[in-house]
């Protein structure tokens, strides 16, 4: 099984058991040990008692055989002299009572005279090791029993029959060994069961493992009860919750029901929740803000491109007035040379020059409504312009608000960024709306920024345009002076018609300040006509750039419903 598919509720369980289960385990272990232990040693001690009470029973009889209380054995027959070796008789008293003791007794040698004595391989390694190591005593435990070795040390007693001279009969007829005294060739052996001990220790291990099942249950039952209601429930609310976050969902509550850390993270967690639904309100306005503002830059950029096209049929009307004046001068000028041309004959021309008085003022009374009209037209143009330069100005006040909106959005959606990191994983879905809504502010905001460029260059242009109007204002003023000068001069000359012929000279000089004039006035309108192609320039340059303008407004109109549609999918 995967570590990672395992519910938390039994990684804690498992935890929190396994230290308590190791510890039950070795104290279970110890327990068991200490009772084997303890019967082995009850069972050791009880084989040293045996053994000390045999060897004291022998050296009680070597005490009788000293102080004469037992006849000496030379004194003694063959049948009985046995009964009176202080060995024999510790041997017989330490076997009278085993199999009601429960143990068995043995007195291993090494070439024994009774052959119930022989030793085993292994009783006579452990005769060879206690009289190579000088042992006081040898215990073997093994499976069922535990044997006993204390090893027995000839005395004075024993040489009677097993001393010198080797090789010669004693007297109960065996052959004399030549041993010394204090040697070791034989033990005085205990074996004890362990039937009894294993059965308690089995019992002590059952009971063991059923005291310890018991105690685990118990606790884990009390485990479980304290990490459902303490750390599983609260996790799966918070599960519940985060999920309902993930789904847009954030006007839900959670109350902490404990003070301990799971406590603390949910009340982070809320008031992380808190902060976010009002960031996503702010935002919500903000949205609602530029889609507004949006709409009012296309209904401006509509305004500024209907302006720039009534200033361009303007301006073609001042162009086609200004190249008809440009004609009438032409028309001046040729009349005032025809004039000039017959000024030697107009004495006998009174009636020519009469008929030609008369052209001239009407063509100078053309000329002076040319005038007029082109005057009235440049104010017009020049009111245009103004409109068109607050409509700009107003534009730019508009962008500025866009550029506002877009850095309080930038400055939401790095506050949204900064406490989505702090939510860890949680807060991953609400980085992703955090950066897409960044990223829309930084796209609003070079938007705004090109249309503020537009805007300035169409600023600049109007101004320039203005300039210009005013100066064709002012060379149209001076037009209509020289104009009215026509019409005075001409009225003049229609009162002195009789007089003509004196004032030849005067009438010379005035037709030359006519032609003077005229020539000005020609030069005027063709300077006026380019001065209106400038015009009409700029205010292409501005029809241009208010379509770019609407483009743009378009574009914010777009990113404010790309934003009201990740808004709507919370829910504050």
């Amino acid at each position: 099984m995967n570590n990672s598919s395992i519910s938390i509720k039994w990684k804690i369980l498992i935890l929190a058991l396994l230290g308590p289960l190791v510890i039950a385990i070795l104290l279970s272990w110890q327990r068991v040990n200490d009772i084997r232990s303890g019967a082995e040693k009850a069972i050791i001690s009880k084989s040293a008692g045996i053994v000390l009470m045999a060897e004291a029973t022998r050296d009680e009889m070597a005490r009788k055989l000293q102080s004469g209380v037992i006849k000496p054995f030379e004194q003694l027959t063959s049948a009985n002299i046995l009964e009176a070796v202080p060995v024999i008789t510790a041997m017989q008293g330490a076997a009278a009572k085993a199999e009601e003791a429960g143990y068995v007794f043995r007195t291993p040698k090494a070439m024994p005279r009774n052959p119930q004595n022989t030793p085993s391989d292994l009783e006579n390694a452990v005769l060879q090791e206690l009289a190579s190591k000088n042992l006081t005593e040898k215990i073997l435990i093994e499976k069922d029993q535990i044997r006993y070795f204390k090893p027995v040390r000839l005395t004075a007693e024993c040489l009677y029959c097993h001393g010198d001279p080797a090789g010669t009969k004693d007297v109960t007829g065996g052959t004399k060994e030549g041993w010394k005294e204090g040697e070791i060739h034989g033990a005085f052996e205990i074996i004890s069961s362990l039937e009894e001990t294993n059965k308690a220790v089995a019992r002590a291990r059952w009971h063991v493992v059923v005291s310890v099942t018991i105690t685990l249950f118990v606790v884990s039952a009390i485990c479980i009860y304290l990490i459902q209601s303490g750390i599983i429930k609260p996790l799966h609310e918070v599960n519940a919750f985060i999920d309902r976050m993930a789904k847009g969902d954030l006007q839900g509550k959670l109350a902490a029901r404990t003070k301990d850390e799971i406590g603390n993270m949910v009340n982070q967690l809320s008031g992380m929740t808190e902060k976010l639904s009002g960031m996503i309100r702010e935002i919500s306005h903000a949205g609602d803000t530029l889609f507004t503002s949006s709409g009012k830059l296309g209904s401006s950029a509509d305004d500024f491109a209907l302006t720039a096209n009534d200033t361009a049929m303007r301006t073609v009307s001042v162009a086609a007035a200004a190249e008809e004046m440009s004609a009438n001068m032409s028309t001046v000028a040729a009349a005032t040379e025809q004039a000039a041309t017959n000024i030697a004959v107009v004495s006998s021309a009174t009636k020519d020059m009469t008929s030609t008085i008369n052209g001239i003022a009407k063509s100078t009374e053309k000329a002076q409504e040319i005038t007029k009209t082109a005057v009235r037209e440049a104010s017009s143009a020049s009111e245009k312009v103004d409109a068109l330069g607050r409509a700009a100005v107003e534009i730019g006040k508009v962008t500025e608000a866009i550029t506002e909106i877009s850095e309080q959005t930038n400055l939401l959606a790095l506050n949204a960024t900064i406490e989505a990191a702090r939510a860890g994983e949680a807060g991953k879905g609400f980085a992703v709306v955090a950066n897409e809504i960044k990223g829309l502010a930084q796209q609003t905001a070079l938007a705004t920024g090109e249309i503020k460029n537009r805007i300035h260059s169409i600023q600049e242009s109007t101004d320039a345009t203005i300039q210009q109007i005013q100066l064709i204002t002012q060379v149209i003023d001076e037009i209509n002076t020289i104009v009215s000068s026509i019409v005075a001069a001409v009225d003049e000359q229609s009162a002195t018609t009789n007089e003509i012929a004196e004032n030849i000279n005067q009438a010379s000089i005035g037709i030359q300040e006519v032609t003077a004039n005229v020539a000005q006035v020609s030069l005027v309108s063709t300077t006026v006509a380019q001065d209106i192609a400038e015009v009409s320039q700029a205010n292409d340059s501005i029809a241009h750039e208010s379509i770019e303008i609407k483009t743009n407004a378009a574009n914010l109109t777009l990113m404010a419903n790309r934003l009201k549609e990740l808004v709507q999918h919370f829910k504050v």
